[in-house]
């Protein structure tokens, strides 16, 4: 899926593609059971083009192994080296394509802040002991910490001050505690103002969390009915 990263009402002024978001995504809406029908896959990207250690995949990778994970990004800008699956693609924009390269050399393309980098931090802890964290809500207003040493996350949700932290914690929350009461379908995470860059992963992110919500609730169903069978 190609992302706008601005526009005016009459011309593109950019657009990037980033090759584990689309790969990742493309995985997800073809293997997701609410969105299957209703998000239109985007081309996939093969494997062989993926990263190592992107944060995108750890959002998006229930069996993630890396001990680490990047962020930051450089603008390739040679045609040439592109994936041909998404070069044709690209090449419609012409100079206003970019294929974006996960390195440490590169820059915070997604705008990522203290908050989305603690709960990062913590999500990075999960995937590698999904036993290993623990959550304390606080009601204080408290700036969310993660102690990487006993895997204890010390959070306010509602002073998390970006939506793709607020996606990550209602994550966490599911998966380890199985909690799905913080969260109002009828309401939306993500935001949808004009900075496409960070939206569009927040915009997929949440797609991924309302599956796991789904699939979760569906096993508690089916868990229930098979009791009440017996």
């Amino acid at each position: 899926m190609t992302e706008c990263l601005g526009l005016s009402q009459t011309e593109v002024i950019s657009v990037a593609l980033v090759p584990e978001l689309q790969h990742w995504f493309y995985r997800f809406v073809n293997y997701s059971t609410v969105n299957k029908n209703e998000v239109p896959a985007p081309v996939d990207v093969p494997a062989m083009w993926m990263p190592t250690g992107s944060f995108i995949e750890m959002l998006f990778n229930e069996n993630y192994r890396e001990n680490f994970y990047e962020y930051r990004y450089i603008d390739t800008s040679v045609p040439s080296s592109w994936p041909s699956c998404v070069r044709s693609r690209l090449m419609i924009y012409g100079a206003a394509a970019k294929y974006l390269e996960l390195n440490p050399s590169g820059t915070n393309s997604f705008l990522l802040q203290q908050d989305d980098f603690t709960l990062l931090d913590t999500l990075l802890r999960y995937r590698q002991d999904s036993t290993g964290v623990t959550i304390i809500d606080s009601t204080a207003m408290v700036t969310a910490t993660f102690d990487s040493t006993a895997g204890i996350l010390i959070v306010n949700y509602d002073t998390l001050s970006t939506s793709l932290s607020k996606l990550i914690y209602l994550y966490l929350k599911l998966r380890i505690y199985g909690d799905i009461s913080q969260y109002d379908n009828l309401i939306i995470v993500s935001r949808t103002d004009n900075n496409p860059s960070p939206i569009v992963l927040e915009n997929m992110y949440e797609l991924f969390l309302i599956d796991a919500y789904f699939d979760s609730v569906s096993a508690r169903y089916v868990r229930n009915v098979g009791g009440c069978s017996q």
